[in-house]
């Protein structure tokens, strides 16, 4: 019987020279960059990052996997060896969390992942991350990133960021975007041009992580720090910076131009606590609370309508990576 080589330190992951690193990092070749392993699995990746940088048992549980896999491998490929079980961990949640992506229903692997299955992830991840926090339930808010309330949707992102805890954003934009109308003045591209002025629809997952987590520095109002898992930079972004919904956007947001989704930890929204606001002086409180409940209601019905819809045109088009 092979004894397994040592594998020690454990593995960390860490935020260096803007790219999100797994391995030992004590020697070349020994670590590296986290990259979605296939156009479907930014979800799970990002819920992979979030696990490898706050639960200290899936690192240890990746470092003894790995030694077994080094137990009868040539020494020097440990690096390869790593990507290939990190690849195999972003297929296993996929699974696990497509059995149930529509609450009983299965979801195929060729659509990606559901918002909802990518947030019961998150809950368990909170649950066992390091920080001895209490249950904290992340849902799917659907958002208007260009609207009044998008300020302070930002500022509330920042704060659970601020708690230690990470958040995921949907990003998506147009069928097409509109790369060149403006220097090609074909019919080719005026279709381009009208096919971006199409509703936007999700396409893909970033992660948003706490600065400290990654140890780094607050970025500042309106940014956070984002993990892009088909190129597995980390860097910050000013969420409250314009964007042509219509052209490309910024590589944090993995080329897209909108974000049209927030995972986090449920409470509140922006929605009822600006209702809540306007109201306030208008009625009681007992009606205040009622009037809040059925709009939350009310919309969480109509989040879920809108959230199948929006995972259905999650496939693969021209553009950007997504999944």
């Amino acid at each position: 019987m092979t004894t397994p080589r040592p594998v020690q330190p454990a593995i960390v992951a860490r935020a260096v020279n803007s790219r999100l690193r797994v391995g030992r990092l004590t020697q070349a070749g020994q670590a590296i960059t986290l990259t979605q392993t296939d156009a479907t699995t930014c979800g799970p990746t990002c819920l992979l990052a979030a696990r490898l940088l706050l639960a200290p048992d899936e690192r240890q549980a990746v470092t003894g996997e790995l030694a077994q896999e080094m137990a009868t491998s040539e020494p020097g490929r440990e690096g390869k060896h790593l990507m290939s079980l990190l690849s195999r961990h972003q297929l296993r949640i996929q699974r696990a969390m497509n059995v149930r992506g529509l609450g009983i229903l299965p979801w195929p692997k060729a659509l990606g992942s559901t918002p909802w299955s990518v947030a019961r992830q998150m809950t368990e991840i909170a649950e066992a991350c390091a920080l001895g926090c209490s249950r904290r339930r992340y849902t799917v808010r659907w958002v208007s990133d260009h609207g009044p309330a998008w300020g302070t949707e930002v500022a509330s992102i920042r704060e659970v960021l601020a708690g230690g805890l990470p958040v995921i954003l949907v990003t998506g934009g147009p069928l097409v975007l509109d790369h060149d109308a403006e220097v090609d003045p074909t019919a080719g591209a005026r279709l381009r041009a009208s096919l971006a002025r199409t509703p936007a629809v999700p396409r893909h997952y970033v992660l948003a992580l706490p600065w400290q987590t990654i140890e780094q520095d607050d970025p500042g109002e309106g940014s956070v720090h984002i993990y892009e898992p088909s190129s597995g930079s980390v860097r910050p972004l000013d969420l409250t910076a314009p964007r042509d919904p219509h052209r490309p956007g910024p590589r944090e947001l993995g080329g897209w131009p909108r974000v049209l989704a927030v995972v986090a930890p449920a409470g509140a929204g922006v929605r009822e606590v600006a209702l809540g606001a306007v109201l306030a002086g208008a009625v009681g409180p007992g009606a205040l609370v009622v009037v809040v409940l059925a709009v939350r209601l009310t919309t969480t019905i109509a989040d879920v309508v809108l959230g199948v819809g929006a995972s259905l045109a999650m496939r693969k088009r021209p553009g950007p990576p997504r999944s």
